[in-house]
């Protein structure tokens, strides 16, 4: 990634069985178009979800700058169900089955690659 680059901010919220949980979705852009890292941050700092969340995130980030095509991220993590799940606000992304789920259904959305 450039030293500076574009990124795209998304504030995701879901409605699970234990209440509301919101995060954040940055996801850094190259001059292409393509994502190149993803930071997700949950309004839960410090929590076990939101340790998971950025630990994910790392790991996406260094698929993607290695080759790995967000096609294929979403082939594998799309509709993987964990909690937090639940009704969203995202019309795009109507119900999620996670976090992860949610990320990769969202960016399959804004990021579509020809």
């Amino acid at each position: 990634m450039p030293e500076t680059r574009r990124s795209v901010t998304h504030r995701g919220t879901i409605h699970s069985e234990k209440g509301r949980i919101k995060f954040f979705i940055t996801v850094g852009i190259y001059d292409d178009g393509r994502p190149g890292e993803v930071f997700i941050t949950c309004d839960e700092s410090g929590s076990t979800l939101d340790g998971f969340a950025d630990c994910w995130a790392v790991a996406i980030s260094m698929l993607l700058q290695t080759g790995t095509t967000l096609a294929q991220l979403v082939e594998k993590f799309a509709y993987q169900g964990f909690e937090p799940s639940g009704l969203t606000d995202c019309p795009e992304v109507r119900h999620a089955r996670s976090i992860v789920d949610y990320c990769v259904r969202w960016m399959d959305q804004h990021f579509k690659t020809p």
